[in-house]
């Protein structure tokens, strides 16, 4: 791949994420006091923005936030986190992006998003973007952003002749042809049953939603399985990518790591078996670390994960 075909451009969401411990999760009509809140950049969109601009990629970001406080924040995390921000756009009267998430001290959580901005990034808005998506080595999309943005999205890609990620998250119903548009589609257990019919329990129920996505016509699909690896379906074959052994302190945002670490590797040219170790190599050190935009750890830790289990892929 030439060096000028090596940028990643993600399309996505980009939310302050404001996060609070309580000591259970609030039922209907009921309040609790929770401990002090935490003011965390978030957005799948932005999440794997910053993994792969800190697992050595040349990332470009395309978004919306409000012309606020918050937009003004998230902003300057991305430049510091070595992500382009010239087509991330501030827009005037509208808010950014929040997500307000409550977490028990059993771990679990329930997450409220108000899109804000987000939501008003248009399919013709992207006809000012088209230049940059038209130089990428890859793209990455989610589903945070309105469908028919994404689905114009993956429609650009296939006029460039650029790969695009599908991460297909949150899951809903998507639009005829825009699977065809993928090269790579990522999901979790619950999304890739919700879009087969088929459950996923394991990696012989994930092989069986790998064949029914294969009748969409996209070329690669992967299925992660958080702390048991993943799957993958290419050219016919399968592969198999064993999980690495971590300290799990706090797993939000590892898939979202996946998915950054994934566009990184394949943009400079690695070929799947070894992009897919490497994206979950990646998203075991992203739950060593609490929060869902990690700026501790770079390409230089993941591969010496790599180098310590040098487990094999099975295919």
């Amino acid at each position: 791949m030439s060096p000028d075909r090596a940028t990643v451009v993600v399309l996505g969401s980009i939310n302050m994420d404001i996060v609070v411990t309580t000591p259970h999760i609030p039922r209907p009509g009921e309040t609790v006091l929770a401990g002090g809140a935490r003011y965390l950049p978030g957005g799948k969109g932005a999440n794997q923005a910053v993994a792969a601009a800190q697992l050595g990629g040349d990332v470009v970001f395309i978004g919306r936030t409000g012309d606020d406080d918050f937009g003004y924040r998230m902003r300057a995390g991305l430049h510091d986190a070595a992500v382009r921000v010239d087509h991330l756009r501030a827009l005037s009267g509208e808010p950014s992006g929040v997500a307000f998430v409550a977490v028990d001290t059993q771990g679990e959580n329930v997450i409220v998003v108000s899109p804000g901005a987000n939501a008003q990034l248009t399919p013709t808005d992207l006809d000012a973007h088209e230049g940059v998506l038209a130089q990428a080595g890859i793209a990455v999309a989610q589903l945070e952003t309105p469908l028919p943005t994404v689905a114009r999205f993956a429609e650009l890609c296939r006029a460039h002749q650029v790969p695009l990620i599908l991460n297909a998250a949150p899951y809903q119903p998507l639009p005829d042809g825009l699977l065809a548009c993928c090269t790579y589609l990522v999901l979790n257990r619950e999304e890739a049953a919700a879009l087969t019919g088929v459950p996923v329990t394991d990696r012989a129920s994930s092989r069986a939603a790998l064949d029914a996505v294969a009748g969409y016509g996209v070329p690669h699909v992967i299925v992660t399985l958080g702390g048991e690896g993943c799957v993958a379906r290419t050219e016919g074959r399968y592969l198999e990518i064993e999980p690495f052994p971590v300290t799990v302190v706090d797993s939000t945002g590892a898939g979202d790591t996946f998915v950054g670490a994934l566009g990184a590797a394949l943009a400079r040219g690695d070929d799947l078996p070894s992009a897919l170790r490497f994206a979950t190599a990646a998203g075991a050190l992203a739950c060593c670390r609490v929060g869902a935009q990690q700026l501790g750890f770079g390409r230089p830790d993941v591969e010496n994960l790599l180098r310590r289990h040098p487990a094999p892929t099975l295919s």
